[in-house]
């Protein structure tokens, strides 16, 4: 074999290889992608994640003097409505979070459109349906639980630019801080309540595996998961 063609079956070979590894990084990002955003492992347990964000499985009420933020030698801090007294009566999801929209519709918070209170909140009633889901149910935000405390201005353009077919919101992103969350895993509720976003069943898409029986659906699905390894 002459050289060229020695110099051709190494470049064939090296090109095998690397696309072999390209493949087999995916997989591994794909499977492991979690562990690019949390620290520790676990999910929702009071872990830190790497862009420094904490989030508590349940809210916990401190008070000011207690919090390690404020300075309690510090005159100003009485003039401060203390979380303890403020959120005592607010309602919690089932993870123990604030539930910050029956909130609002309880009346428990009554927010001000500007710091006089003068004028009223502009609310928006439009809902938008994400079904680019795969197999969980799709995605319907709505407008107007986030209007009823947001400007259009808090989200739009810098998160979200106001036109169709201008943002492409992944789970690996939103996990990442970005998009839905810039809000959700810091104040509002968190992620792994997957049902008050993926709210909307299609065919495709699973039974429901929360709530009550959320142990029991896992269980079926580490059974069967354990006969495919098996071959049954």
């Amino acid at each position: 074999m002459n050289q060229t063609g020695i110099l051709l079956k190494v470049v064939l070979y090296t090109a095998v290889i690397l696309l072999s590894s390209c493949n087999s990084s995916k997989e591994l990002v794909s499977a492991t992608r979690s562990a690019d955003y949390v620290v520790e492992g676990g999910v929702a347990r009071g872990k830190v994640w790497k862009d420094n964000r904490q989030y508590e499985h349940t809210a916990k009420l401190v008070n000011l003097y207690d919090d390690g933020i404020h300075d309690p030698k510090n005159d100003a801090i009485k003039t401060l409505q203390n979380p303890v007294d403020a959120m005592s009566s607010f309602p919690y999801d089932r993870r123990g979070g604030i539930d910050w929209v029956k909130a609002l519709d309880l009346g428990v918070i009554d927010p001000r459109a500007n710091l006089t209170g003068e004028n009223k909140m502009v609310t928006m009633e439009m809902d938008i349906l994400f079904t680019d889901t795969g197999h969980m149910p799709w995605v319907k935000f709505p407008h107007k639980a986030h209007t009823m405390w947001l400007d259009c201005s808090n989200c739009h353009p810098a998160i979200f630019v106001p036109q169709k077919g201008a943002n492409n919101p992944s789970m690996d992103g939103i996990l990442a801080g970005q998009h839905c969350g810039r809000c959700h895993d810091k104040v509002a509720f968190a992620l792994w309540i997957c049902e008050r976003c993926h709210s909307v069943p299609h065919e495709n898409s699973p039974e429901k595996w929360w709530g009550e029986k959320k142990d029991e659906r896992f269980e079926q699905i580490n059974q069967q998961s354990a006969r495919q390894d098996s071959g049954q």
